[in-house]
């Protein structure tokens, strides 16, 4: 593989009227199928006037590259192009098509809100609940209202239970987890709650002991030789299975999935259960 010192970087412009967050995710998925290459992202977000146009446009030219768009202000968007034009540079809006083919097939025609996916509705409300509770039951902190859960994750330790709670949360799912640990006991409540759909959460003890040995590290630990040994984690992850078998739990192994990628599969067996 070529290094990445060697590799010529490309440019690539984000440009919006909001945040930003749909181009980046938009940019990510797409840019993680050049591995090889190295791009350089210039994110410009909430230009909303002629003269952040301007500015934008200086940076353009100082680093050219295609630019990804989302500007709901026609007159704004007009002026972009006719900018990147003289720079015979590209201007791609990703949701041109979806709206386009909304529009073509239902003969709808939509009302431009600047960053609406981000106003304060019910949704977004809900959210904020989600995260405020998901925080509030970390790591098997218990304060009485465990049924209200939608999720209850159990994994041993460093099965991404903590990030994988906030994820969920962030679309308004709410999230408690607890570890495993051997020889100490799940809290009683989880023999009560009705509510929250139990997922338990395991991996390989490879990966548990290589992320266990970097975690020791980042926090110049010493050396636990009990946390990372192979035959202890090994039984650990043994009866964390067996558990989650005796109540039915469904497993989802995260040895090799991302964060989002777990979260996914949360998410769909959350629906499998509001449908059955």
């Amino acid at each position: 593989m070529v290094p990445v010192e060697n590799k010529i970087s490309y440019n690539i412009h984000l440009v919006s009227d909001s945040t930003g967050e749909t181009l980046s995710t938009i940019a990510k998925a797409v840019l993680v199928q050049y591995k090889n290459l190295n791009f350089e992202q210039h994110i410009h977000s909430l230009v909303r006037s002629k003269k952040q146009i301007e500015t934008v446009y200086e940076e353009i030219k100082e680093k050219p590259g295609i630019i990804l768009c989302t500007l709901y202000d026609i007159e704004l968007k007009k002026t972009l192009q006719a900018l990147c034009d003289e720079l015979s540079i590209p201007l791609i809006d990703p949701l041109d098509t979806i709206h386009q083919s909304l529009t073509s097939v239902y003969g709808i025609k939509g009302s431009p809100i600047v960053g609406g996916q981000h106003q304060l509705n019910t949704e977004y409300f809900e959210r904020i609940d989600a995260m405020n509770y998901t925080l509030a039951h970390d790591d098997g902190i218990i304060s009485g209202d465990l049924n209200a859960a939608d999720i209850i994750l159990i994994g041993v330790s460093r099965t991404s239970k903590t990030p994988t709670s906030i994820y969920l949360a962030n679309r308004g799912i709410k999230t408690a987890n607890i570890p495993f640990v051997n020889d100490i006991p799940l809290p009683p409540e989880l023999d009560t709650v009705k509510h929250p759909m139990i997922v338990g959460l395991v991996a390989t003890p490879e990966r548990i002991i290589q992320i266990r040995k970097n975690r020791l590290m980042a926090l110049n630990a010493k050396d636990d030789s009990n946390y990372v040994d192979k035959r202890l984690v090994s039984e650990e992850i043994l009866k964390a299975k067996k558990l989650f078998e005796k109540n039915n739990w469904p497993v989802i192994d995260v040895t090799r999935k991302s964060i989002e990628e777990t979260a996914a599969e949360i998410m769909l067996l959350l629906r499998g259960r509001h449908n059955a």
